[in-house]
C-alpha cells in the first residue's frame, strides 16, 4: 500500500473533524446502494487520522479528519454535497473537512451510474437517467439523514439541525442541488432546503423554468478561466434567474473548472506514487490547470477563499451569525483576484 498525506489543511482547524463512511440502501429503487462519507465536528479524541483510498493500493492521510471519533455535542447545519460527472464522494475532501471544522455536518455520496468507476468500466448511465437518479438520491439521503434511518448513528442524527439544510454541488452535481431545491421531472421541490451552493456549476441543460423555481438563497462560485463550464454559458443565465434572497456570486480570476475539488492535490501527490503511468500524471496536471495556481494563489489558498465565501453566505442565509458573515463579505469584496456580487 502506498500511503501519502494531504499535507496542510486549507485553514487552521476551528473544531476537530471526524469522518465516517455509511452505506445506505434504497429499497424502493431496486435496492440502489449509496455509499456516503460524513464529516462532522468531533469531540477531542485520540482517534487515528482518517485515510482516503484513491484506488486499490494508493491512499492518502487526511489533512485534519480523524477516523470515527465521537461527535461534538451541538446542533449543526447539514451540507449535502453532490459530486460532478466522473467524480467520487471523496473528491472534495479538503473543502468538506474545512466546512466540518467550521461547524457543519457534510455528507457526500457516490451517485451510481455517474461515479468514476462507472465511467472507467463503461457502465455509466445516460444523462436523463443520471438526472432522475441524482434528484432521487438527494431525496433519499435527506430522508435518511433527517429521519430515523437505522444505519445512521444516533449521535450523528442528533447533531444535524433539520432547519438548516444546504444543498451543494460541483459541475454536474449542481444539477442535483438546483433540481432538488426547485423540483424536477415530476418530483416536488424538497421542503427542507434552506440554501443552495453551486461550485463551477453545469447549468446549460437546466430550463429557465427550473432555475426560476429555485427560491432558496443561492451562492454561485464561478471560475473565470473555466473551459468546461464557461461563465457566459453556465453562470450568467442562472445568476439572472435565481430568485432566492440573499443570492451571492463569487468570481475567481484565473481559476479553472476543478478549483473546488481535490484534483490539484492529486496532481501534487502523483509523483510520489511508484509506477504511476506518465499518461495519468499528465492527465492530472492538465485537469488541475487553473486550480493549482490562479491570480498568484496556490490551490489551497484558492479553496480557502471558496470556503470563506460559502461560510459567510451560510452565516447570512441560515442566520448563523449574519453580522460576521456580512463582515467577511466586505473583506472578500476588497480581496484582489476575486469579485463578490450580492443582492
Amino acid at each position: 500500500m502506498t500511503r501519502l498525506t494531504a499535507g496542510a489543511p486549507l485553514e487552521p482547524a476551528q473544531l476537530p473533524v471526524g469522518r465516517r463512511t455509511v452505506r445506505f440502501v434504497d429499497a424502493a429503487r431496486d435496492h440502489r446502494a449509496l455509499t456516503a462519507d460524513i464529516w462532522y465536528p468531533a469531540a477531542e479524541s485520540a482517534a487515528e487520522r482518517a485515510s482516503y483510498e484513491l484506488f486499490p493500493g494508493v491512499a492518502f492521510e487526511a489533512a485534519t479528519a480523524q477516523h470515527e471519533p465521537p461527535v461534538c455535542t451541538g446542533s449543526y447545519p447539514l451540507v449535502l454535497l453532490s459530486h460532478g460527472r466522473t467524480g467520487m464522494r471523496i473528491s472534495y475532501s479538503m473543502v468538506c473537512e474545512a466546512l466540518a471544522s467550521r461547524g457543519a455536518v457534510v455528507v457526500s455520496a457516490d451517485h451510481p451510474g455517474d461515479a468514476l468507476l462507472d465511467w472507467m468500466l463503461g457502465q455509466h448511465a445516460d444523462d436523463r437517467s443520471n438526472e432522475v437518479n441524482r434528484v432521487a438520491d438527494a431525496h433519499f439521503l435527506l430522508a435518511a439523514l433527517l429521519g430515523e434511518h437505522a444505519l445512521l448513528p444516533a449521535e450523528l442524527r442528533q447533531a444535524i439541525n433539520p432547519e438548516q439544510v444546504v444543498l451543494a454541488g460541483h459541475s454536474y452535481g449542481a444539477y442535483t442541488a438546483y433540481a432538488t431545491a426547485a423540483g424536477s421531472r415530476g418530483v416536488e421541490a424538497h421542503p427542507s432546503v434552506k440554501a443552495v451552493v453551486g461550485f463551477q456549476s453545469y447549468t446549460r441543460s437546466m430550463s429557465e423554468g427550473l432555475l426560476g423555481r429555485v427560491a432558496a438563497p443561492s451562492l454561485l462560485v464561478v471560475s473565470l478561466a473555466d473551459q468546461v463550464t464557461p461563465p457566459h454559458v453556465d453562470a450568467d443565465r442562472p445568476w439572472a434567474l435565481l430568485r432566492g434572497s440573499p443570492s451571492w456570486r463569487l468570481d475567481l480570476t484565473g481559476a479553472g473548472h476543478q478549483a473546488s475539488s481535490d484534483i490539484a492535490l492529486y496532481a501534487e501527490l502523483a509523483p510520489q506514487v511508484p509506477g504511476l503511468p506518465a499518461m495519468v500524471r499528465d492527465y492530472l496536471q492538465s485537469t488541475a490547470a487553473g486550480s493549482q495556481s490562479a491570480a498568484g494563489r496556490g490551490w489551497r489558498d484558492l479553496q480557502a477563499l471558496q470556503v470563506q465565501a460559502m461560510w459567510a453566505f451560510l452565516q447570512v442565509a441560515l442566520g448563523l451569525d449574519a453580522p460576521a458573515g456580512l463582515a467577511m463579505a466586505e473583506q472578500l469584496a476588497h480581496t484582489a483576484g476575486i469579485t463578490l456580487s450580492r443582492r
